[in-house]
């Protein structure tokens, strides 16, 4: 699979990013909190998230990687890669082809990632209404993204390139899919963006170091 070619950025105001510097043990409790550790144990999930730099996720090149950067730290949109590397993962592990696909594509995600915080704050799209039994009615808002990944006979031949849809073409896309398989349909980033900064507002104090295993909340 290959990169495609550059294309121009997004024509949003999407430059604003909250402010968030966590250390990799503040980083493994926000996904824990999140929800992303599936079950496994606080260390496992640990060295997971390490082992994910191996791949270049969600680092650039350099960063995380060398002994002159032992202590590094994550910022809103290394945490948006993170966690979506997380929520793709495909029998608690991630696909290599993902992950080039995350890389690859990191310059037309970063835009989305800050545009998804901005949506948080004012809503770029109206959102879509289902009915629901009784007369009731159900809303649905936020800013999608859709990776265009697609699989044939159990193997990924295409990711890319990621768009933003409207919350109506999302409701559309999941009604139309023919797979239970949901993780690689529309995923709300706004959703997601409002998880971390929500959650990083709580995040602990949590010692580097030897030690610093323990005071890791489980």
């Amino acid at each position: 699979m290959s990169k495609r070619e550059k294309r121009a950025p997004l024509h949003h105001d999407a430059d604003a990013t909250p402010s968030i510097a966590l250390t990799h043990g503040q980083t493994v409790w926000l996904m824990g909190e999140m929800g992303l550790r599936q079950g496994v144990s606080a260390s496992t999930f640990n060295y997971y998230i390490k082992s994910l730099r191996k791949l270049g996720i969600p680092f650039e090149k350099g960063k995380g990687q060398s002994d002159g950067h032992r202590h590094v730290t994550y910022d809103f949109e290394e945490l948006m890669e993170l966690t979506l590397a997380l929520l793709l993962r495909v029998y608690g592990w991630l696909p290599d082809d993902v992950a080039a696909g995350l890389r690859n594509f990191r310059d037309d995600l970063r835009p989305i990632y800050r545009l998804a915080y901005q949506d948080s704050l004012r809503r770029i799209y109206p959102p879509a209404f289902l009915s629901v039994p009784k007369g009731e009615r159900g809303t649905v808002e936020g800013l999608f993204l859709d990776l265009n990944i697609r699989y044939a006979a159990g193997h990924m031949i295409d990711f890319g390139p990621p768009r933003t849809i409207s919350p109506f073409e999302a409701m559309s896309a999941y009604a139309r899919s023919q797979s239970p398989a949901r993780a690689y349909l529309p995923l709300n980033v706004t959703a997601v963006a409002e998880m971390i900064v929500g959650n990083s507002r709580a995040v602990p104090s949590i010692r580097r170091g030897r030690g610093a295993r323990q005071e890791t909340p489980a």
